[in-house]
């Protein structure tokens, strides 16, 4: 298929420079209802993305315009030429400042060690793991894994020949808890790139721990002043929106001031901050535009190191391009979470998403699900919010000895987030 792209791609004079990208995906998918498998099936599916660049110059500028379409298996050479003229017409009209396509020597690939266990498998295995933890009350009304395989072949008109092989289980849990006064439930959702039924083992036990503190959640009365806790995810989004102002695209419009150099944490009393955007693994060696990836420091001990982006933006800031990462990697703290929490905190639960603004210097979130620890016992709430200022938080942020790996993120599992306002 994609040797017939190129030829139809190439009897277009219009077409400047192309892409093409191939994701093909063997998924084992089980689904679990009442924990009890109720079916099973493969998926397999292969689909094509064509990208099509056009070069023109308009009032002495010169652009790079493009447009993207999707290719299915059953489409016809005159049905797939009159799709690249009107993604060509389209190109005409989006007036992107002109740039390079990034370059490709030889064919390359990549691919991660398989799974040691047959796909259902393993997920039978992991589904076990989740309904041995549940008792009469707390247990888990659906579960839904899906072990995937998907192989990304990106190719281009400027040699770039690559492709690389990824595994990944997904795991969409529905914990609930059956009481007196009423049946709650939650949404769950995890990705393990390894393997390690301990670590699986001990997220099914706080689902079930989690949902059933939500039966019990009450309204904080009286408190307005608290450290907040973040684990797992929510630390994950933290950090990715702590950064996310000084990709390529961001520091190109314009949506921060700060320059490489500048003081992140400025008299810090608290840990200083490392973050770096990494490959998932060394064999997630690509992005979509070819560029071969490495880790890059975003921050490094408190201090902006280094821009992050495109190969597009990255040209238009004079920059290399360090190409488009998922995973974040943060370096951990000296505290644990027993010393952490010795004080009077909030330790999130489910957080509706997290709030930063640089600019005003604003941070907050609302806060689905949390534990309130008052000096004495922990006490489950819900309907609430935090806000305060990030200048002020980083200064005195705390991350955790305890560390964890969880879907795009390793590095301390819990991180605190000091003087929130409680709202």
């Amino acid at each position: 298929m994609i040797k017939q792209i190129i030829k139809s791609l190439r009897e277009n004079v219009e077409v400047t420079d192309w892409l093409i990208s191939e994701t093909a995906i063997e998924s084992s998918q089980a689904f679990y209802v009442l924990q009890r498998l109720e079916t099973t099936r493969v998926a397999n599916t292969c689909e094509y993305l064509v990208t099509v660049y056009h070069r023109f110059a308009e009032n002495g500028v010169d652009y790079l315009g493009s447009s993207s379409f999707a290719v299915s298996h059953k489409m016809r050479k005159n049905e797939l030429a009159e799709k690249i003229s009107e993604a060509v017409f389209a190109s005409k009209f989006i007036k992107n400042k002109a740039y390079n396509l990034v370059k490709g020597a030889k064919r390359k690939s990549w691919k991660e060690k398989e799974y040691e266990w047959p796909p259902f498998a393993l997920l039978d295995q992991i589904a076990n793991v989740f309904i041995s933890e549940s008792s009469e009350q707390a247990k888990f009304n659906a579960l839904e894994l899906f072990c995937n395989k998907t192989t990304t072949h990106v190719v281009n008109s400027q040699g770039v020949d690559l492709s690389k092989t990824l595994y990944q289980v997904n795991v969409e849990a529905i914990p609930s808890y059956d009481g007196d006064r009423q049946k709650v439930e939650l949404y769950k959702y995890y990705t393990y790139k390894t393997i390690d039924f301990e670590a699986i083992k001990d997220d099914a036990v706080t689902a079930l721990k989690e949902v059933t503190a939500r039966y019990g959640a009450e309204k904080i009365k009286g408190v307005t002043n608290l450290d907040v806790v973040l684990k797992d995810l929510d630390v994950q989004e933290f950090f990715k929106t702590l950064i996310e102002d000084y990709s390529y695209v961001s520091v190109y419009k314009q949506n921060t001031d700060k320059k490489i150099f500048d003081d992140i944490q400025k008299d810090a009393e608290g840990d200083l901050l490392k973050i770096a955007y990494v490959p998932s693994s060394k064999a997630d060696a690509f992005d979509k535009d070819g560029i071969i990836l490495k880790p890059v420091d975003v921050i490094a001990n408190g201090i902006l190191a280094s821009y992050y982006g495109s190969n597009q933006y990255g040209q238009y800031l004079n920059l290399e391009p360090t190409g488009i990462m998922d995973t974040i990697e943060v370096e951990k703290g000296s505290t644990t979470l027993a010393r952490m929490c010795r004080k009077p905190h909030l330790e999130i639960i489910a957080l509706s998403g997290i709030q930063i603004e640089m600019y005003s210097g604003y941070i907050g979130g609302e806060v689905r699900l949390a534990l309130y620890y008052d000096g004495r016992e922990y006490m489950p709430v819900s309907g609430l919010s935090f806000s305060g200022n990030i200048d002020k938080c980083l200064k005195n942020i705390i991350l955790s000895k305890e560390k964890t790996k969880v879907a795009n993120y390793q590095g301390p599992k819990y991180v605190k987030l000091p003087g929130m306002d409680i709202l």
